[in-house]
């Protein structure tokens, strides 16, 4: 697959067809959200649907994953705030019927997009993460600025996607948004390349030896992903038994994390290696994967781990392991947190064979098929592709 030719929005022609949608991000950093929009871009192209995909910097190590036939552009702007003034260019010119955006900046400017722009167009946000952290709102400081953007701006949008029923009651609480659209539609995680790129080969770190046990774990190095509850847990694993520890992910916390494991005598059981294209690979090679988030929108890599056959252990964080692993049904679920609970279901995995994936969890698991979802998306946002008058391709969007 040859990725699309990034265009500035500045060279832009009014002249072109016009899209059936736009889909909106910040980057292509290698995030959920970002894969989740790449998969329904292919999805989009592959029923006959004009796409643009629309970043408001070309930044990022999912450029060469954008799928070909998509129009990808890039506002060119240095920080997400400021590409206002963009967006609405885009908006003018390239005149898409209807706007799925996704990420939280990314929807606040497309809300502003919708107040201040000429083009009428329909605009769908996605919330793909929760909206606070774990705790009550009014002490997190933090996020005060973030929320008051969100609160002054969600309910210019024409609907919503909630990836989880958690995000769904998040986003019912709002103000302005009791009576709006809000549809719960999980994210679109296999499709049709997932075997080829879950068979990938991996290369271990020297220091694992053969037969060492390893428990994977994927994410941004960041607070969210609970690593500073999961180093400690992990400590207490190898005091029983010696394995090793994959961290794949990128983040500013890369530096605090290493001394950690350090000061927990643990330093080389425990690999941070990065962002891996083939994370995929890396989770069917695992013996464990390993979730150990204080939050979540969804949990992509949950439901990557399952159908890479490998068992799960999670913590039950709002929102969205609790309902890929139906209550505990599939994966092993701890309390937020825990450090001992965790440390407990790590070793009680690691002692367990690998089972093989059962029927019930491969049909489990069709719930998060692109085809599943993608059909999901056009049937209730009502997007398709007609014909105009002139014979030209055209969105009908209700």
């Amino acid at each position: 697959m040859t990725a699309p030719t990034c265009i500035p929005v500045s060279r832009l022609a009014a002249d072109e067809a016009a899209p059936d949608i736009a889909l909106f991000l910040p980057t292509l950093y290698s995030g959920g959200a970002e894969r989740v929009q790449i998969n329904l871009a292919k999805y989009f192209i592959d029923r006959g649907l004009r796409v643009d995909l629309v970043v408001c910097k070309y930044f990022g190590s999912l450029k060469d994953k954008v799928p070909s036939g998509v129009r990808l552009i890039s506002l060119d702007a240095s920080k997400v705030m400021f590409s206002l003034p963009a967006y609405l260019r885009y908006l003018r010119v390239a005149r898409p019927p209807v706007v799925l955006s996704s990420v939280e900046n990314a929807n606040i400017i497309s809300c502003l997009g919708r107040l201040f722009s000429f083009h009428r167009h329909r605009l769908v946000v996605r919330l793909d993460n929760s909206l606070s952290e774990p705790g009550r709102l009014p002490l997190q400081m933090h996020r005060w600025p973030m929320m008051t953007a969100v609160v002054s701006t969600f309910h210019l949008a024409d609907a919503f996607v909630a990836v989880s029923r958690g995000l769904k009651e998040q986003l019912r609480r709002l103000p302005g948004l009791a009576r709006k659209p809000i549809h719960q539609i999980y994210n679109p995680i296999l499709h049709e390349e997932f075997d080829t790129q879950a068979g990938h080969a991996v290369e271990l770190p020297s220091a694992i030896a053969p037969g060492e046990p390893v428990v994977v774990a994927v994410g941004r190095l960041h607070k969210q992903k609970g690593y500073r509850s999961l180093l400690p847990a992990f400590a207490r694993v190898v005091a029983q038994r010696q394995s090793h520890l994959i961290v794949l992910g990128e983040g500013d916390d890369r530096e605090a994390l290493q001394n950690l494991a350090a000061s927990l005598g643990i330093a080389s059981n425990v690999h941070f290696l990065g962002y891996k294209a083939d994370a995929l690979a890396y989770m069917r090679r695992a013996d464990v994967f390993v979730l150990s988030s204080v939050a979540e929108g969804f949990g992509n890599v949950i439901v990557e781990a399952l159908a890479c056959g490998t068992p799960v252990v999670s913590t039950d964080c709002p929102h969205g392991p609790r309902e890929i692993l139906a209550g505990g049904r599939y994966g092993t679920l701890v309390p937020v947190g825990d450090v001992e609970a965790l440390a407990c279901a790590l070793a009680a995995s690691l002692n367990r064979p690998k089972p093989a994936l059962s029927k019930d969890l491969k049909q489990h698991l069709q719930l998060f098929s692109i085809d599943a979802i993608g059909k999901k998306y056009l049937e209730d946002l009502d997007i398709h592709a007609g014909v105009a008058s002139n014979g030209e391709l055209a969105s009908a969007v209700a």
